[in-house]
């Protein structure tokens, strides 16, 4: 098998780790039903991850890849508050697709907390999201972009929390807030940091 099929299929391993999660649960995730979800032979994942413990570790950190290249894709947007708002809404559960992604995430997380072979992998998407809010308010500073009374620490602190609490509601209480509602949302936040206040912010 060369490299690419190999990358090819890691990718459909780790889907199936995405999906069964999805359906049953992160506990229902074993070499044996990875391999029925993926249609492969036990010994064939085992080729990839001979134990339990790196397939899981590996469908945390694609999903986290698959999360952050969305990012990046978003970052080209010309326009710099609709570029800060579509990198940022990568970060919500505003879709089908990126709902089931984060549903998945907040079970690795949940796992995180007692499993060390996934702690790495939690702390450093945590970390990540903190480092572009970060990024994103500093730019907004340089930029004049940003009310001038604002601290970047502690507003990336709050924006970070905000993020988090909208994916938690969206995920585990979606009948509390829309998708359409945390867009809003959001979009309300940014248009609250811009300098020239509210008038010409991202509609979300």
């Amino acid at each position: 098998m060369n490299k690419i099929d190999a990358v090819g299929r890691r990718r459909v391993l780790a889907e199936a780790v995405w999906r069964i999660i999805l359906r049953d649960g992160l506990p229902s995730v074993s070499v044996r039903s990875v391999a029925q979800e993926a249609g492969l032979a036990a010994g064939s994942v085992r080729h990839f991850f001979p134990a339990q413990d790196e397939l899981v570790n590996f469908a945390m950190t694609a999903l986290v890849e698959v999360v952050t290249a969305r990012v990046q894709a978003a970052a080209q947007t010309p326009d710099v508050r609709e570029r800060v708002f579509a990198m940022l809404v990568e970060l919500l559960p505003v879709t089908d697709r990126t709902h089931g992604e984060f549903a998945a995430y907040l079970e690795f997380l949940g796992r995180s907390r007692t499993d060390v072979s996934l702690r790495a992998v939690a702390w450093e998407s945590i970390r990540a999201v903190r480092e572009l809010v970060v990024t994103v308010l500093t730019d907004l500073r340089s930029l004049g972009m940003l009310r001038p009374e604002l601290d970047v620490e502690v507003e990336a602190v709050r924006l970070h929390a905000f993020l988090d609490g909208l994916t938690l509601h969206l995920i585990v209480a979606p009948e509390l807030n829309s998708r359409d509602d945390a867009r809003r949302a959001l979009g309300r936040w940014l248009q609250d940091l811009w300098s020239a206040g509210p008038d010409g912010g991202v509609d979300a």
